[in-house]
């Protein structure tokens, strides 16, 4: 199975009617739903949890499948000297929020701007590692985020 995340932008909360016919003509197309990841709540900082929102704009960013994912984010934790497996419940670490998330609920603007400002702070380092295709990971990952740093967000889509 594929990793795919999708991030949008330009949010707009939706106050009509929710049912089956709106959510098979628009989620994954113009729409999300605010989801809570219950043990990581500050997630979704900047909307409003349980709320739709339109979206005027997505990018899907593929990962590959969940194994090289992992690997990816391992080796993230090892260049911030981070033990993802272990963290403390409120290190404030660089890309805690990455490490926590696991695809659990919707990453708001406010984590989203934290994590591309960690990715401007590490980029030299993770270039300098000389792994191609990490740096292709992380690029990809910095460019998610800085997608919905404004008005959106990012969420998991599995395929």
């Amino acid at each position: 199975m594929s990793v795919m995340m999708v991030a949008c932008q330009g949010l707009k909360m939706f106050e009509g009617t929710v049912d089956d016919d709106f959510r098979s003509s628009h989620f994954d197309h113009d729409a999300v739903e605010v989801n809570e990841n219950t043990k990581w709540p500050c997630f979704g900082d900047g909307l409003e949890v349980g709320s739709i929102y339109m979206y005027e704009e997505d990018a899907w960013f593929d990962f590959g499948k969940e194994r090289v994912l992992n690997a990816d984010l391992e080796k993230l934790a090892d260049l911030v000297g981070y033990d993802w497996r272990m963290p403390g419940a409120d290190d404030p670490g660089p890309f805690r929020e990455m490490f926590r998330w696991g695809g659990r609920g919707t990453i708001g603007p406010i984590v989203s701007a934290k994590l591309v400002a960690d990715f401007a702070e590490w980029d030299e380092r993770a270039r300098a590692l000389g792994d191609d295709h990490f740096y292709g990971f992380y690029k990809n990952s910095q460019a998610m985020f800085e997608f919905a740093t404004r008005d959106g967000c990012v969420f998991l889509r599995c395929s």
